[in-house]
């Protein structure tokens, strides 16, 4: 039986969703437990390691079906040692498609063993009204349910194993959504937007946001004067695209 000291709950969550869903199951566990935020960019240059008897339940966004750039520069900070890892993905509703086997890749790549996956349903980061609610009280017994049967597969193993994740790596470029946001005449230039983004892509919070935007929306998100916005047009357009592509109520999905 593997023996297991630490549960680590690790994030990318810029507006907080894929954190929400970690410590969903985070409580599951009769383990020690530590949470790692590596969604600021202060968190940029720091390095963590994990062993053999640590257990990795780590969480991103996907981001026009591809782990986001900052996300990856921030799993690669993470090293594993043979340590477990359950990865877990958040989507608005429209799929996943292979983000889920780029990411399963990277984390093995860092010294993880991939032995549990989820792909799980939440609220659209640009589209207010797709996905709203999600994951909802129905998607948080199935996660329960997930990590009940995440906990058999632990306590039935001599040694972990890597679970195969069926994919290839996508080939469509990352952070491309055609939208920026910028602040609007409500914005009193506090700096708040600057200071919580991830890339560090506000230099004038009145100003559209630099090349460096991911369009993760933390700046629209927390932005204390609701004074965020990416243009009535674009928005009109995203919305109209997302809530065709958003079609049809999804499920969470998981892997063992």
């Amino acid at each position: 039986m593997a023996i297991l000291g630490k549960v680590y709950a690790i994030y990318f969550s810029p507006t907080g969703t894929t954190r929400s869903v970690l410590k969903l199951m985070l409580p599951e566990f009769d383990l020690p437990k530590e949470e790692i935020d590596v969604t600021p960019h202060e968190s940029r240059d720091n390095a963590y390691s994990f062993g053999g008897h640590d257990l990795a339940l780590i969480g991103i966004p996907i981001y026009g079906a591809r782990v986001p750039s900052m996300a990856e520069k921030r799993i690669k900070q993470l090293k594993g040692k043979n340590t477990p890892a359950i990865l877990v993905v958040t989507y608005g509703n429209v799929h996943y498609f292979d983000a889920l086997f780029e990411f399963q890749q990277l984390a093995a790549a860092n010294g993880f063993i991939p032995i549990a996956a989820a792909a799980i349903v939440s609220a659209h980061n640009v589209v207010n009204g797709i996905a709203q609610g999600r994951p909802d009280s129905r998607d948080a017994a199935k996660i329960s349910d997930f990590i009940k049967q995440v906990k058999e597969k632990i306590s039935c193993a001599v040694a972990f194993e890597a679970m195969p994740i069926k994919g290839k790596m996508p080939s469509r470029p990352r952070d491309m959504l055609p939208i920026k946001p910028h602040g609007n005449k409500k914005c009193t230039g506090c700096g708040v937007c600057g200071k919580l983004c991830p890339a560090q892509a506000i230099a004038d919070p009145r100003r559209t946001a630099g090349s460096s935007c991911i369009r993760c929306m933390r700046c629209i998100r927390y932005c204390p004067q609701k004074a965020r916005t990416y243009g009535k047009a674009k928005g009109v357009m995203a919305k109209a695209f997302l809530t065709i592509a958003s079609r049809g109520e999804k499920q969470p999905e998981f892997f063992l």
